[in-house]
């Protein structure tokens, strides 16, 4: 099999030149373009699988791009991954509404890249959600979910969650911590506590339900409360979600 093409888009050359060091040492072909008016032209002719698109480019930004692919048929556009500066997630929430697969915020790191250009060639058109025969797809669709919950989307995390529970057995710390805290975006904080409760008793060490419990405690007996939720993401800095609206009331 042909190794997949993967067109890097941004404005910077260094950004480009870590990018394609990282992919080319993965056995992918590279293709670069330093506008979006390029990279237009480069899916036109060359038909790349994916597309790693900065945001912000001074003659046709990514969202300007993404729209420009929306209009296009399913086979001939590639599936995209936006890089987006200075922590931007409303615009990222734009993008992924746009149709990118997944977004990195700048600067970059070679294993967060790696990772997100795995997951967003394994997924398909017909299924949007990774597939169940990559070894280490538990663990990308958990980031994924954790992912969604940091942009506030309930919808695909709980997609996820579900796609993912007859794949693996149950008695998973992580797989019910980040179940606890998508009823927690629902406001369904009983429901959470239970969550957080089964995440303890298949890890009892497992320090972001601990977290997560003790807070829910503390907001039933003292009101006590905080503005964020443990996803357990400890690798990264974005380690908490933040709760929506209605946070201070249990239900």
């Amino acid at each position: 099999m042909s190794p997949a093409s993967i067109l890097i888009t941004d404005d910077e050359s260094n950004i480009r030149m870590v990018v394609r060091t990282a992919l080319e040492s993965d056995g992918y072909n590279v293709l670069e373009a330093s506008t979006g008016r390029q990279a237009i032209e480069v899916i036109k002719h060359a038909n790349p699988q994916l597309m790693v698109l900065d945001l912000n480019m001074p003659d046709l930004d990514g969202l300007a791009v993404l729209e420009h692919l929306m209009l296009l048929a399913k086979g001939s556009k590639p599936r995209i991954i936006v890089l987006t500066a200075y922590g931007s997630i409303p615009t990222a929430v734009k993008a992924t509404r746009m149709g990118a697969a997944d977004f990195l915020e700048k600067p970059i790191t070679p294993s967060g890249l790696r990772n997100a250009v795995r997951s967003a060639l394994d997924e398909s058109d017909d299924s949007p959600w990774i597939a169940p025969e990559v070894a280490d797809s538990y663990e990308r669709a958990l980031d994924k979910i954790r992912k969604s919950l940091r942009l506030s989307d309930a919808a695909t995390a709980e997609a996820m969650l579900i796609k993912i529970a007859d794949r693996r057995d149950l008695h998973s710390a992580e797989y019910f911590n980040l179940l606890g805290a998508l009823y927690e975006t629902q406001h369904k904080r009983r429901l959470a506590c239970k969550c957080y409760g089964k995440a303890l008793d298949a890890n009892e060490a497992y320090e972001p339900a601990r977290v997560n419990m003790r807070r829910l405690q503390q907001l039933q007996t003292r009101g006590v409360t905080t503005e964020a939720v443990a996803l357990g993401d400890e690798s990264a800095d974005l380690w908490y979600a933040r709760l929506p609206e209605g946070k201070h009331q249990l239900r």
